[in-house]
Parts: structure tokens; sequence; C-alpha cells
């Protein structure tokens, strides 16, 4: 039995009478009465309140969450009761998760069913798991509870952010691609690829001409084809020591990965070949350039868990492993930090040679307080050294990108909240320019 704060106040009250009874022999008696009417009613109210057989309380969530997004979480409340219920409801969920209500109090009607949503936003990629749900059901009066828990202990996978490349289809089939900074190129001219009908013209080929489609139309009609652009994409994300910095509770490891994921799942559907290499001092995972959703799918697996270190990352050895396993000409996307030009001399040099044979371009994630101290007035002395060191920091990030940008590869350097959005505009740009 759980007392509730009403109850612990009407009980203290039984204490006034009971002192005034040292005054009065008949405030005894009073004492006596009250309380016990209290603990009576107490009793009463426990006994009314709804058990474990009148309750039941399930959660519903998907399979695989995504990182870094608020993930929404159904409890469904059901009172199989003849009362109506007023209960807490709390769910165990995964340590240091940034949950907003996953503990609330519900009314449910008798033989109701009552649904409470709340929004779960993970910060880590893995594997994790639910507690059990834990219920504490009052009485009428509100004096006393019963408390007991459902058992719902449940295994769930944290996967870089996959809602994005759902909005994307979801604006896709809205034809608002141009929303998200991604839209369908195409290249009309003596192709393979069937695009569309169109009315015969003069100096149209025969064999372009639909007969059947000219009988429904009652006019001569011809197919119209596109030419197949498909392209080679690989993945490069650098899991070494500069990306294990925080930025708003992830790594930059965390931002790559979903803007990597969102860039495959675009080109992806564009039907381009996407491959990816993950490295640090050794070769993590590796997945040469495939088409095709399950392709897409293979790299969320092997993305989902995948771990970062401390240790310095090996470019030379990352780019040698690329050549002695993938020879064809293809854009190389690469995931790293850039902090200055001495600091980063290993990347430009690499890249710059790597650039010979393929298309670079190279992803650097920007540290949105850095970029606001550079730019804030400051109204104290510790703020002035704060831009100082900031307008510093940025201008050595500047050069770095410059010696990049001489060596003949592309940058995009942007805060996480713009980086899935810039490279997927990147990559439509690169492809609507036939630059590969």
């Amino acid at each position: 039995m759980i007392l509730t704060g009403a109850a612990i106040i009407i009980l203290a009250i039984g204490v006034l009478p009971l002192a005034l009874s040292t005054i009065d022999s008949a405030f005894l008696f009073i004492a006596a009465v009250y309380n016990a009417a209290v603990v009576l009613a107490v009793i009463t109210d426990y006994r009314r309140a709804p058990d474990a057989s009148k309750l039941f309380v399930e959660r519903e969530c998907e399979e695989e969450l995504s990182m870094g997004e608020p993930n929404q979480i159904l409890l469904r409340v059901r009172n199989l009761g003849d009362i109506p219920a007023t209960i807490d409801v709390r769910d165990e969920t995964p340590v240091d998760f940034n949950c907003s209500e996953n503990t609330a109090r519900v009314s449910v009607p008798a033989h109701a069913e009552l649904e409470h949503i709340y929004l779960m936003e993970p910060y880590a990629r893995g594997d994790f798991q639910f507690g059990d749900i834990y219920i504490r059901s009052y009485g009428k009066l509100g004096l006393a509870a019963r408390q007991f828990k459902i058992p719902s202990a449940r295994h769930i996978r944290v996967y870089p952010d996959i809602l994005q490349a759902k909005k994307y289809d979801l604006a896709r089939r809205r034809g608002r691609l141009m929303e998200i900074g991604s839209h369908r190129t195409k290249f009309l001219g003596i192709g393979t690829e069937f695009e569309s009908l169109r009315d015969y013209q003069p100096d149209d080929e025969y064999r372009r001409i639909d007969w059947k489609a000219s009988a429904r139309r009652a006019r001569l009609t011809s197919r119209q084809y596109q030419l197949d652009r498909t392209q080679n994409i690989l993945l490069v994300l650098d899991a070494g020591r500069t990306m294990c910095v925080s930025l708003d509770g992830m790594t930059k490891l965390d931002y790559a990965i979903n803007a990597a994921l969102m860039l495959a799942y675009v080109a992806s559907s564009g039907d381009d070949k996407v491959g990816m290499l993950v490295f640090s001092d050794e070769i993590n995972s590796y997945l040469p350039p495939r088409r095709g959703r399950g392709h897409f799918l293979n790299m969320l697996q092997a993305l989902y868990n995948a771990p970062f270190t401390t240790r310095e990352s090996d470019y030379g050895f990352a780019f040698r492993f690329i050549s002695s396993r993938w020879r064809k000409r293809s854009l190389l996307v690469v995931f790293s930090d850039l902090i200055d030009k001495q600091s980063s001399s290993e990347i430009i040099a690499n890249l710059a040679a790597v650039s010979r044979k393929h298309l670079c371009l190279c992803v650097a994630i920007g540290d949105p307080q850095t970029n606001a101290a550079a730019v804030k007035d400051p109204a104290k002395v510790d703020e002035v050294y704060e831009q100082a060191v900031a307008i510093q920091t940025l201008q050595a990030r500047k050069q770095a990108i410059a010696a990049l940008a001489g060596a003949g590869v592309m940058v995009i350097d942007a805060e996480p909240s713009g980086l899935a959005s810039a490279i997927v505009g990147k990559y439509s740009e690169i492809k609507s320019r036939l630059l590969l």
C-alpha cells in the first residue's frame, strides 16, 4: 500500500486532537474516532484501487529507432474493470536517452482503452534494452494506491538517422525534392532507358515510333529515351580521433554516418552504385559499390554499430586499400574533420593524390558553438578572448579548405543541422553537370 500526499495530510491532522487531549480528555475520544475513520477510508480506498488483473499496458514502437531524432513511443492502456481507473504509468527507457513524458498520469474509463504517446531521442547507436512498465493505480478518494510492474523488457536497435530517408521518400512521392536539395535530372537523347511518349517529329527515326500508342491516340507517337547516367559513389568515413568530438550530444562520426546514409539512399534511388569504407588506423568495414535497396540495408547494418577510436587515422593506408579493391572512377565522398593546414596535411596530401583518378568531395562538420562565438558581440572580457580564439580557429580551418580546393578537391563545410541537405544538393549538382 502506498499513501498519497492527501492521506498523509489528513492523518497529520489527527495529531491535533490527540495533542489537545492533555488539556481535555474529550479530545482523546475525538482523536480515536477521527483516526479510525481515516484509516478505514484509506484501507477502503486501497481495496477499490484497480489491481494488475484489471489493468493492461503494452508498449508499441519500431524495432529500429533513429539516433538523434525524436522517435514516437506509444503506451496502450486498457481498463478491464467496471469502474474508472486513475493511474500513473512509467516506462523504463534505456539509460541516458532523452525522453519526454515517459511518466504520465492518465484516467481510463471502465472497459475502455487509452493511448499515451511520448518521444524518445537516442544519442547513441547500437543495441539497447527497454525495461518494464511500472503502474501505480489510485482509489476513487485518492488516498491510497497499488503499485506493480508489467514485464515489458524488449531489445531495440538504434540506427543512424533513417527518418531522414523516410522523409525523402515522402517528399519524392509528393514531388517536393527541391525542398531538401535534390531533384531528378533527365538526360534526354540516344539512350536505352524509356522516359516518356511524345508526338512524332519529322526527324524521328522510325524505330522510335510506338505503334500501339499511336493507335490508341490516333496519331503518330514516338518513344523518348534518356541516357543511362549511373555513377559509382564510395562513402569514406573517418572513425579516428578527430571524429570523436561531441556536438550537442552526438559525435561528429554520428553526424557523418547520418549524412552518409541519406546520400546513399538518395543515390540508390537514382540507380547509382553506392559503397562505403569505414577506417581509422585500420579498415573497420568495407562494402564495394552496388545497386539496390538491399545493398543500402547492408550499409545500414554495417554502420548502426560502427565503432570509433581515439587513435589517429591512417589516410594513406585507407586510400591504398581503395586502390587495391576498387579501380573504377568514382565520386569519393570523404567524411573527415579539418583543423588547420598543418594538422590536416595528411588528409590534404592523400586527397590531392587520389583526386587524379577519382572525383573527390571532402565533407567537414563545423562546430555551431565556434561559429556562433566568432560573430557574437562580446559583452564581457572572457567573451572577447573566446571570440578571438574562435576567429583564429575558423581562419586556420579556411586555410585547410583552400589547400584542398587548390588541389582540385571539392569541400563542404557545414554545421550538423544542414549537413545532409548540403551533401544531397552537391550530389545533385555533380550529377546534373556530368562532372563524374
